[in-house]
């Protein structure tokens, strides 16, 4: 009996996990009610370019269907997401193209979007996942689905903490790769 207490106590000093993470549990306590609006620091590496380029600006999720980031430095350009259509406006000129004949584009806006609506079914209809960590530091890695895809959008890698995305990572095909690490704050707060 004096074995069975001591041991008994001798567990209560052990680590035990958080929780075993899954990914409706991440998406519950992650998911962001529209509108919302965040600020973001993006690297963007291309092979052609002796370094990443740096951009500062900020990303709002309007509606469902509807996303904006907006890019302010080192150069203002915005992209407006609505429904099937992609608005690009840049020195005061606005571009509106389909989204219909891009399928990686829209694999990957509609990914985010599932993420940040809690939409774990969307999500699995576009990706392959893999959930990792627990509720204080979890990564969500994505793999497209579709071949067609992949030729293009290797791979998205999602981090977060118990609340919040906290960075997403773009892999594009020859070596080309993005990484947005999200400002939880809203900016100019």
């Amino acid at each position: 009996m004096v074995l069975c207490l001591a041991f008994s106590g001798l567990l209560l000093w052990l680590p035990v996990p958080a929780w075993s993470v899954d990914l409706q549990t991440v998406f519950d306590n992650t998911r962001v009610e529209s509108p919302a609006r965040v600020g973001f620091r993006e690297k963007r590496h291309n092979p052609m370019l002796k370094e990443p380029i740096v951009l500062t600006g900020y990303l709002e999720y309007l509606k469902p269907g509807h996303l904006r980031k907006v890019i302010e430095t080192p150069y203002e350009e915005a992209f407006l997401v609505t429904d099937d259509y992609i608005e690009i406006t840049q020195d005061g000129k606005t571009r509106r193209l389909s989204l219909s004949k891009s399928k990686p584009i829209r694999a990957m806006l509609g990914g985010i979007e599932a993420i940040l609506a809690g939409q774990v079914d969307k999500l699995d209809e576009l990706f392959r996942y893999e959930l990792t960590g627990d509720v204080f530091a979890w990564s969500l890695k994505l793999k497209p689905k579709s071949k067609r895809v992949s030729k293009h959008l290797s791979s998205m890698l999602v981090n977060g903490e118990e609340s919040a995305m906290s960075s997403i990572r773009i892999d594009l095909d020859e070596g080309e790769w993005s990484l947005m690490e999200i400002q939880n704050a809203e900016p100019g707060s």
